[in-house]
C-alpha cells in the first residue's frame, strides 16, 4: 500500500513475515562465518607460524619485473662465407668478398677480393661460369688453403630486394662521389655525399661495386662492410631472423640449409644482439696483375684459418 503525503512516498508493506524471515537467515549465515573463521584461526596458529607457511609453506614469493641483462648462450667456432654479387645476366661479378663470424672471439672478419682475381690461369668470373657458386667455393678454398663454409651469391636486382628489408644503416664517406659506369644493360650511376651518408640497399650495392672495380680499393670496401653488418645485425632484425632467411633462400644461390639456420640460431642472437660489443677486423689484399701476391695470401690463411 503506498501513500503520497507532502513530498515524501511512504511505503506500508502489507505483512511483516518476508522481512522477518530474510532477517532470520542472515543472522544464521553470520553467525555461521563466526565460528568458522574462530575454528580456522585456531588450526592456523597451533600448526602454522605464518600465513605464509599455510599457503605456500614458506614458498610463497612476490613477482618482481626482471631487470637483469639476457643471458646470451654460450658460442664458439669460426664460420667462413663466401659472399659475392653478380650483374642480373651473371656475365661479371660486381664485388666479391670473404667473412668470418668468429664465435669463440666474438668477431666479424672481412677480406675483400678483386673481381678480376685470377686463379692459375682461370679468372673467377669463368669458374663461375663453368660451376656457379660451389666451384668458385671450391676453387678458393684450395688456392688460399682456408676452409669456406658457405657461399651466397646474389644478382644485383635480387640483393637489392634482400638488403631493403633489412634496412638503412651510416657509413662515413670521405669524399663526394659522382659516377656513372658499367655496360649495356649493367649500367649503375652513384651519387654520395662526403660525411656520414644513410645509405639503402642500392645505393649500399652501388659503393661495393664502385670500390672493387672503379677505384680498386678493397680497404674502403671493407670498411662499408664493417659498418653494415654491425649495423644490420641488430636485434629487430633478429626477431624477424626466420622471414628474413627465407627471403636469403629466395634471393640468392646459396648452400645454406634450414638445418644450418637452426643449428647457427644461438650464434645469430649473439652477433645480433651484443651488436656494438663485436670485434671488427678486416686484411687488405694486394695483386700483381691480378693475382694476389704470396703474402696477401698468408694473411688471408692467418685471419681465416
Amino acid at each position: 500500500m503506498k501513500f503520497f503525503k507532502h513530498r515524501g512516498d511512504f511505503y506500508i508493506p502489507k505483512s511483516s513475515y518476508k522481512s522477518s524471515k530474510e532477517a532470520r537467515i542472515l543472522r544464521i549465515l553470520l553467525v555461521f562465518i563466526v565460528i568458522f573463521t574462530a575454528v580456522f584461526l585456531v588450526m592456523l596458529s597451533r600448526n602454522y607460524s605464518s600465513a605464509s607457511e599455510f599457503f605456500g609453506k614458506g614458498e610463497v614469493t612476490v613477482t618482481e619485473e626482471d631487470v637483469t641483462d639476457e643471458v646470451l648462450p654460450e658460442i664458439e667456432g669460426k664460420t667462413n662465407f663466401l659472399i659475392f654479387e653478380t650483374d642480373d645476366f651473371e656475365q661479371s661479378i660486381h664485388y666479391i668478398y670473404l667473412l668470418q663470424a668468429d664465435k669463440t672471439g666474438k668477431a666479424y672478419k672481412f677480406c675483400s677480393l678483386s673481381p678480376k682475381t685470377v686463379i692459375g690461369k682461370e679468372k673467377l668470373i669463368d669458374i663461375y661460369r663453368a660451376g656457379g657458386g660451389a666451384s668458385m667455393q671450391t676453387k678458393l678454398m684450395e688456392y688460399l688453403g682456408v676452409q669456406i663454409d658457405y657461399f651466397v651469391a646474389f644478382q644485383n636486382s635480387n640483393f637489392v630486394n634482400f638488403c631493403d628489408r633489412l634496412g638503412t644503416f651510416n657509413c662515413p664517406v670521405s669524399n663526394e662521389i659522382r659516377f656513372s659506369g658499367g655496360e649495356s644493360d649493367d649500367k649503375y650511376t652513384i651519387h654520395i655525399k662526403e660525411g656520414d651518408e644513410t645509405l639503402d640497399a642500392k645505393n649500399f650495392s652501388n659503393l661495393l661495386r664502385y670500390y672493387a672495380d672503379e677505384k680498386k680499393n678493397l680497404a674502403l670496401q671493407n670498411e662499408v662492410l664493417m659498418h653494415a653488418y654491425t649495423s644490420l645485425f641488430n636485434a629487430e632484425n633478429f626477431e624477424d631472423s626466420e622471414s628474413i632467411f627465407r627471403l636469403l633462400i629466395k634471393s640468392s644461390t646459396t648452400n645454406i640449409t634450414v638445418r644450418n639456420f637452426e643449428n647457427g640460431k644461438d650464434a645469430l642472437m649473439v652477433f645480433c644482439k651484443m651488436n656494438t660489443e663485436i670485434t671488427v677486423y678486416n686484411t687488405e689484399v694486394k695483386y700483381e696483375k691480378n693475382k694476389l701476391t704470396q703474402d696477401s695470401i698468408k694473411n688471408i690463411k692467418g685471419y681465416f684459418s
